[in-house]
């Protein structure tokens, strides 16, 4: 299949090779294999799309196919991956909040991240994994996130090799290292309003703060959340665009915290201004996308939608910005960064949807009428007959 996802056009349709091993039990493989089956898959919202019978043969969830007949009564205003134009929105009662969308003419379906986790699991790899091994990986992470508070992305892992984020992490280390021995100051290169203010030759700082850190431990919480934020973002972005991106929210963090900071001699050193940018992107591309996170004093691990964790990050940046006296943190720098990551993650999305489409045969409603499809909200009740389908 050659087509753009129809839900977000932000990818090229994947393969997913799948072969039964037992009742309800699948693997993936990275090619197709005998007495197997093939999905569709977009890596960046999850959806999926199955042709007519496929779903049964899955076995996740039984649909009755009088539910497929039955019509929310408007269209998808999404095409066809198959080529056939416009689908329509279907209910299934009993089993989603929210419609499928099914091609009249093939009879496939397309189903969001949200639908397929609901009916379709095992064509996911949380699906496919065997529960004692779950448990176990599950339980890893609850230890180590009762030591580090860190959340744990797992399912959006990355797509390709994230070179600009590689390089980026390793001129970190670099430049942390040549502090350390003494090659090279790190106050001669952090940010320093007063400073600035006198001498405005030192206006490099804006750009050489964001490559040094005040320690070891301050180093590797920036290299964890560019490394679990950033190679999804760069994957979509791009290697050159990405790295605009990080340099672009580095210098109006920076400058965000040079203009509104209470302290003149606060030294800011740290890439975390660069780092809210690309959790900006992310938050703006991948909302839905869930974190495991250990929640600190009853320890209970909670899969949390990065809307919400992102959210509540930067909400407390900005009550912390706006009532905080504590100056040793650099919050408007913080905030610089996600307003940047904010304002030009939908730009790039727009260059993203034209790339991709001009690598498909068939192109998604987006590509082609230039106007992206709502989320998915449940309908409302019909005020008349249903209508039937074909």
């Amino acid at each position: 299949m050659s087509a753009q996802c129809p839900a977000c056009s932000l990818h090229a349709l994947v393969p997913v090779h799948l072969k039964q091993l037992s009742p309800h039990k699948w693997k993936q493989f990275e090619a197709p294999v005998d007495g197997g089956m093939t999905l569709d898959t977009c890596p960046v919202c999850f959806g999926v799309w199955l042709d007519a019978g496929e779903i049964d043969a899955l076995g996740d969830a039984e649909i009755d196919p009088a539910f497929l007949k039955t019509l929310v009564g408007q269209s998808a205003n999404r095409m066809c991956p198959r080529g056939h134009g416009f689908m329509n929105e279907h209910m299934l009662p009993s089993l989603l909040r929210t419609p499928i969308d099914r091609c009249p003419r093939c009879k496939g379906l397309w189903l969001d991240g949200d639908e397929r986790r609901a009916l379709a699991r095992s064509s996911t790899s949380e699906g496919q994994e065997d529960k004692a091994v779950h448990l176990a990986k599950r339980g890893l992470i609850w230890a180590a996130q009762v030591l580090t508070h860190l959340p744990v992305e797992v399912e959006n892992p990355a797509r390709g090799t994230p070179w600009a984020v590689y390089v980026t992490c390793a001129l970190l280390v670099l430049c942390y290292v040549l502090s350390v021995e003494g090659v090279l100051i790190a106050q001669h290169h952090a940010l320093v309003a007063g400073r600035l203010s006198i001498d405005p030759r030192s206006a490099y700082t804006l750009v050489t703060h964001g490559l040094f850190h005040a320690d070891w431990f301050h180093l590797l919480i920036n290299l964890y959340f560019l490394y679990v934020f950033g190679d999804n973002v760069e994957h979509l972005f791009g290697r050159l665009r990405f790295l605009l991106l990080y340099v672009g929210a580095g210098l109006l963090g920076g400058a965000l915290e040079l203009l509104l900071t209470r302290s003149l001699n606060m030294t800011v050193i740290g890439a975390s201004g660069a780092i809210a940018g690309v959790t900006a992107a992310y938050l703006w591309i991948f909302p839905k996308a869930r974190l495991l996170q250990t929640v600190p004093i009853v320890y209970v691990q909670l899969k949390i939608p990065a809307w919400v964790y992102l959210g509540i990050w930067i909400g407390f940046q900005v009550v912390m910005a706006t009532f905080s006296n504590a100056i040793e943190f650099a919050w408007f720098s913080h905030i610089g960064g996600f307003v940047f990551g904010l304002a030009v993650t939908p730009w790039v999305l727009r260059w993203r949807r034209k790339e991709v489409a001009k690598q498909v045969r068939f192109r998604s409603a987006a590509a082609i009428f230039g106007k992206t499809p709502a989320p998915r909200r449940r309908p409302r009740p019909p005020t008349g007959q249903i209508m039937q389908g074909p």
